[in-house]
C-alpha cells in the first residue's frame, strides 16, 4: 500500500485518484492490518466482506465503491509493478477505450519467478481462449486492467471464482466495447531463505 501510494502521488499532476481496498472474508490478520493502514493513508478506502465470497463479489464491491471516472485493478501482492497504473490509464484515456488489459503474454510482455506449472497451465488457458475469442486478446485470466467506470457498471457479473476475468472481457465484446492490451510485466517474488529455514511462510505469489 506504501509503495502503491507513493507512485500515485507522483500522478497527482494528471488525476485525483483514491485506493479502494476489498478484504475478502480473510482470517489472517489482514483486516486489522487494512484498518491500520487506513488510519495513516487518507486515500485509503478498505471495504471488509464478513466472509469469502470469491473474487468476482470482491471486484463488484470495489467497481461500486468506485467515485472516479476510470477503475485499475491490481492484485494486492504488486507481481505487477504500481507503473502499470500509469501506463494503463494513459491507454485508456489515449485510446477511448472501455478496457486495457496488461497482457504479459502479448509481444513485449514477460514473465519472471512463475513457476512452470503454474505458467503452464495459465499459457494454455489463454491460449485457448484466444482460439475460441473472436478478438486477438492474449491475456484473459489477468486482473490488472483499467476499466471505464460507467461502461464496467453495465456489466451483470455472474460468476463466483476465478472465471470472472474472462466473462468480463467475453461480455464487453458482446457489447461491442473497445478492449486494447498493453504489453506488461508479471514478475513474482522469490521466497526468502530465512522464512523458509524459520519455518515462516513463504513469500511466492499467485499468478493470474
Amino acid at each position: 500500500l506504501a509503495r502503491l501510494r507513493n507512485h500515485m502521488q507522483g500522478l497527482e499532476r494528471d488525476y485525483r485518484w483514491e485506493i479502494i481496498l476489498v478484504n475478502d472474508g480473510s482470517t489472517d490478520g489482514t483486516a486489522e492490518l487494512a484498518d491500520r493502514a487506513t488510519t495513516v493513508i487518507p486515500e485509503l478506502t478498505t471495504i471488509h466482506h464478513p466472509v469469502n465470497m470469491g473474487l468476482c463479489e470482491a471486484l463488484k464491491t470495489g467497481f461500486q465503491s468506485c467515485r472516479g471516472k476510470y477503475c485499475v485493478t491490481l492484485d494486492i501482492d504488486l507481481s505487477y509493478s504500481p507503473d502499470h497504473v500509469e501506463r494503463l490509464l494513459a491507454k485508456i484515456r489515449e485510446s477511448s477505450s472501455h478496457v486495457v488489459i496488461a497482457s504479459p503474454y502479448m509481444a513485449g510482455g514477460s514473465v519472471k519467478n512463475v513457476p512452470w506449472f503454474r505458467l503452464l497451465l495459465s499459457r494454455q488457458s489463454n491460449r485457448f481462449l484466444n482460439k475460441v475469442s473472436p478478438e486477438n486478446i492474449h491475456t484473459f485470466t489477468g486482473m490488472v486492467r483499467a476499466y471505464d467506470v460507467e461502461f464496467l457498471r453495465r456489466l451483470n457479473l455472474k460468476s463466483k471464482v476465478m472465471d470472472v476475468n474472462p466473462e468480463i472481457i467475453y461480455k464487453a465484446i458482446l457489447l461491442r466495447a473497445r478492449i486494447v492490451e498493453i504489453p506488461a510485466k508479471l514478475e513474482w517474488e522469490l521466497p526468502d531463505a530465512n522464512d523458509a529455514d524459520n519455518g515462516g511462510a513463504s513469500n511466492a505469489r499467485k499468478s493470474s
